[in-house]
């Protein structure tokens, strides 16, 4: 399986593009991570890769309706599993192999937004969409890269969440779950504090 990938926090702090044939947490992870920060020159070149990819987060939900957030390892960010990829792979398999990254058998992964965010420093755009599942079975292991596991309601959840850009999108889907949503995000940084802003009105989308 070809999976275009970029890590979780690599995707939402860096902005680095990396292709391969690997998941989002494989055993490169580390190596990956000692390169970029022995690298950061590189940061600014890489950038540009961020145009016109597409990045598919999925939000995994356990019987009791609570949200599943992970903490990358040695960072303070916590966020929900995704990967990059194109519409024309198998979408729903690579998400499935996500899960399981974390000893989950989910659901059929139901889309329900699919939004543009933009970078306010680099001028970059990528589609970021959006998918609900819910664990059908479970046994719970943590990826290598990981540090820690939480399943917290939704409230809970977007208050751990480090990126305000992701919590303003869980918002939207899990609150107005009879569409499939769109809009524009403003990410940026003030004051060295991560922040977002909404562009464009969210509005749902036809033909869903």
């Amino acid at each position: 399986m070809k999976i275009r990938f970029l890590t979780i926090l690599l995707s939402e702090k860096y902005n680095l593009f990396h292709s391969g044939k690997h998941r989002v947490f494989g055993p490169l992870m580390n190596k990956l991570l000692l390169i970029i920060f022995s690298l950061c020159t590189f940061s600014s070149l890489a950038q540009g890769s961020e145009k016109n990819t597409e990045f598919h987060r999925l939000l995994i939900f356990n019987k009791a309706s609570e949200l599943m957030v992970v903490k990358i390892k040695n960072t303070e960010y916590w966020v929900t599993p995704g990967l990059y990829g194109q519409a024309k792979e198998d979408i729903n398999n690579n998400l499935a192999e996500l899960a399981a990254e974390f000893g989950l058998t989910i659901s059929l992964p139901n889309l329900r937004g699919i939004f543009t965010l933009k970078n306010k420093k680099s001028k970059a755009e990528s589609k970021r969409y959006f998918y609900n599942t819910n664990v059908k079975r479970q046994v719970i292991k943590i990826p290598d890269n990981i540090e820690e596991i939480k399943w917290l309601s939704l409230n809970e959840a977007v208050k751990i969440i480090t990126f305000p850009h992701i919590n303003m999108l869980i918002n939207q889907v899990a609150y107005h779950p009879k569409n499939v949503w769109g809009g524009t995000i403003l990410r940026y940084k003030n004051d060295n504090e991560f922040e977002a802003k909404l562009v464009e009105d969210f509005y749902p989308i036809e033909n869903f």
